[in-house]
């Protein structure tokens, strides 16, 4: 009995690990066809089941960089998870690339930043600048409005993650990062590392 309970877990598993391979390389293929089209992965963050819990304590971390009363925009809010761990004297505007709330400002950061940003004195990405080509681009938007920036950012030369795996379509290094925020007058006030991803708190010169 032991031996053939031991041969059905081998098959079991088996049969799960390839299951991920081929889910990996469809993911991967996915990836590359995004990347050459330069087009976002809207089919993606439709589905609720890929805003992961464990992503609110990188949200936590972010969020403690927040002073109070501030006017944030949350750029990629997901779950809008930030909202509950500002001071209560903030105000908060969620965005995102999918509709997730009545309050949610639709936004594709991959194209051109269609609503007003002098509103906010605040902005924080989470998470969500690896799924945008261009970052230099952003930056150039919010920087004429918004003094205070908190990101975060898996830096190709220290996180070792498969980067087509997870669906991302950026590539930066650290200091190819620094330098767009230098280009664009914000010095880094705070930096951390989670999870191989790099945080920053920045804030205009």
């Amino acid at each position: 009995m032991k031996l053939i309970r031991k041969l059905v877990n081998y098959l079991k598993n088996r049969k799960r690990k390839k299951a991920n391979e081929i889910r990996m390389k469809m993911i991967q293929e996915n990836t590359l066809k995004l990347k050459e089209q330069k087009q976002s992965d809207i089919a993606r963050w439709k589905n609720d089941t890929e805003l992961y819990e464990d992503w609110n304590e990188r949200t936590a971390i972010l969020g403690s960089y927040v002073q109070p009363s501030a006017k944030v925009i949350e750029f990629g809010a997901g779950n809008m998870c930030l909202k509950s761990i500002l001071p209560s004297s903030c105000e908060y505007t969620p965005s995102d690339i999918v509709k997730r709330s009545e309050n949610t400002i639709v936004c594709d950061l991959n194209q051109p930043i269609a609503f007003d940003l002098s509103k906010y004195d605040t902005a924080v990405f989470s998470g969500v600048l690896e799924y945008v080509y261009d970052i230099d681009t952003v930056f150039k938007q919010i920087e004429p409005h918004v003094p205070h920036v908190i990101l975060s950012y898996a830096c190709s030369d220290v996180c070792n993650h498969n980067r087509l795996v997870h669906g991302w379509l950026s590539d930066y290094t650290k200091e190819e990062i620094r330098a767009i925020f230098s280009k664009y007058n914000y010095s880094v006030l705070n930096e951390q590392e989670w999870r191989q991803q790099t945080i920053f708190e920045l804030r205009k010169k």
